[in-house]
């Protein structure tokens, strides 16, 4: 509206100040550093490892744990092993190991069964809930709990800021935060401790979402690409953190009480962070938005809180006259949540209607699932590459860093189309390229692992950017809505990637990804340019380009 001038040159003014643009920014970022915490550290609470069965005889008798897997596997020590010989192990606990082997040398060996209880070297979550062998797929879901939440907090915590204000959804993701880190740390069941990644996911999203919405209300125009950059670095500063905290902390309980008890800092953003009040000027709370301006502008000293007042008390008459209450409840948020769900459901059957539309909306559907699951395989599968997990964390973090910044120079000299097009084709030529490489060179192979995963994070804020570019204003939403979605469901999947197919072949994860990188890289080539074109409103718009201008295979020949 006009009358919202006074109150938005305030707004403006307070996102020019420095040092409340950047506190804020500070308390908002934050929790990044505990969602990349809980995200990541599956890397070192589900790690891999060496697991026999139990044989409760020769445990009693002090036989050592390399005695008893050379007598009881069919693997031997060379292996994990889910099943054991069928000797009699009473008889065998009573003579002394080299007894014992000239013995079974002797006999032929007996058949072997499925045990039901296993001894573990080592801690964590798999010898907690014996998260091995036919319940291994276990394992990887408590990994899938975290994707899950994030995805059901999106959706969630999305509805509550837009319904029930930003600073509300922020508060209730940070207690619940706060709370659901210690009891995954003293879970004393699996499926509590299931819920509570589940909850950790969920918090996560919300604090992510509603935090950057904040910022951007706040922040001015020119502040926002800076900052909407720098917002995500709070999530490499944790991974390479995390390595550390790992290091010192090796049992599993102590390590995820040691990265959600400093989640008790988030008191201080629920008792600072300010209400938005752009949101309170959308929902006719100007008011609440004028306190609010007073408060931070008294302490900034740059805008006088009289002048504000002024502007604000004339613009509020005009806004009563034009505002009832009748035409204030029209809004769209207004709507319950299952019409504005139907209202979502008929866009995308409108854009599925449409051909070129179609075409379009299944490539980036594709992409951004392939995308984020190669990203998130990536970062769960240290054992897998043989790596020092500590340091392949903590790599991965420094790339990720990287990874923000590369799309800007590729960007300004190329296209959408062609920036992705090589981002694909770099990370799926290095994952693949890691069949050639033998598996004792653990080194060499994270070196290329970590350009993959370079690439393919580099292609995040590309893809975004071109999906929002590729359909028209009335879609777009709808459009970039259902490819997030699409991406949710590539993270649902990586854990089972990497724990399920990993464990038939280390090489099977990377091999995955690759070959869907350098598909989703050969659909988008046949997408069209979308740099320095003009953002259609409608899809007639869309309709009436040229060929070249639509998706086609004759897109690709000017790049082969």
């Amino acid at each position: 509206m006009a009358n919202n001038d006074g109150l938005e040159a305030a707004l403006e003014h307070i996102g020019e100040h420095g040092t409340w643009i950047w506190t804020m920014f500070f308390l908002v970022s934050m929790p990044g550093v505990f969602n990349i915490w809980h995200l990541t550290s599956y890397v070192f609470l589900g790690h891999t490892i060496p697991y026999w069965c139990a044989v409760p005889e020769l445990q009693n008798a002090n036989w050592t744990s390399e005695q008893i897997r050379n007598i009881s596997s069919p693997n031997g020590i060379s292996d994990e092993s889910c099943s054991k010989y069928d000797w009699n192990y009473t008889d065998l606990a009573r003579m002394t190991y080299e007894d014992a082997l000239r013995y079974i040398s002797t006999e032929q060996k007996p058949s072997a069964y499925a045990c039901n209880s296993w001894s573990y070297d080592g801690n964590g979550i798999v010898s907690e809930w014996d998260l091995v062998c036919d319940r291994i797929a276990l394992k990887s879901t408590v990994q899938m709990a975290v994707a899950l939440g994030k995805f059901l907090g999106a959706f969630i915590f999305g509805c509550v800021a837009d319904r029930w204000g930003r600073k509300r959804s922020f508060t209730i993701s940070c207690i619940v935060y706060i709370i659901s880190g210690p009891v995954a740390a003293f879970a004393p069941h699996y499926l509590v401790f299931f819920f509570a990644r589940l909850a950790l996911g969920m918090s996560g999203s919300g604090t992510y979402n509603c935090g950057f919405t904040l910022l951007t209300e706040f922040c001015t125009k020119k502040r926002r690409t800076l900052l909407g950059i720098l917002y995500n670095m709070s999530y490499p500063l944790g991974m390479m953190l995390l390595p550390v905290i790992a290091l010192y902390i090796e049992n599993w309980r102590m390590l995820q009480l040691a990265i959600s008890v400093p989640a008790f800092i988030l008191i201080l953003q629920i008792c600072v962070l300010p209400e938005s009040p752009r949101w309170l000027i959308s929902q006719g709370r100007r008011d609440e938005a004028l306190k609010i301006v007073k408060r931070i502008t008294k302490k900034s000293k740059e805008v006088t809180v009289s002048v504000i007042a002024q502007e604000t008390n004339n613009e509020k008459k005009e806004y009563v006259k034009q505002a009832s209450p009748s035409t204030s409840k029209t809004n769209d948020d207004n709507e319950p949540w299952y019409k504005r769900t139907i209202a979502a459901v008929k866009k995308l059957l409108l854009i599925f209607a449409n051909s070129e539309l179609r075409k379009r909306l299944l490539i980036c559907h594709f992409a951004w699932c392939v995308t984020a699951m190669t990203y998130y395989s990536l970062a769960l599968n240290a054992d897998n590459f043989t790596a020092d997990r500590y340091v392949y964390v903590a790599i991965a973090g420094a790339v990720e860093a990287v990874s923000y910044l590369l799309p800007i120079p590729m960007l300004k000299y190329s296209g959408r189309r062609l920036t992705s097009v090589l981002l694909y084709a770099v990370s799926g030529a290095a994952l693949l390229s890691i069949l050639s490489i033998p598996q004792d060179m653990p080194n060499v192979i994270m070196g290329v692992a970590m350009l993959g995963r370079l690439c393919i994070g580099a292609v995040y804020s590309v893809i975004i950017l071109q999906t929002s570019e590729l359909f028209p204003t009335v879609n777009r939403n709808t459009a970039v809505g259902t490819s997030s979605t699409m991406s949710h469901l590539g993270s649902l999947s990586a854990p089972y990637i990497v724990d399920l197919l990993g464990a038939q072949a280390w090489y099977i994860p990377s091999t995955i990804c690759g070959a869907a990188v350098l598909i989703a890289g050969l659909l988008v080539l046949m997408l069209p340019e979308t740099k320095d074109k003009e953002l259609c409103d409608t899809v007639e718009e869309i309709m009436e380009k040229s060929s070249k201008d639509k998706v086609s295979m004759k897109n690709c020949l000017p790049c082969l």
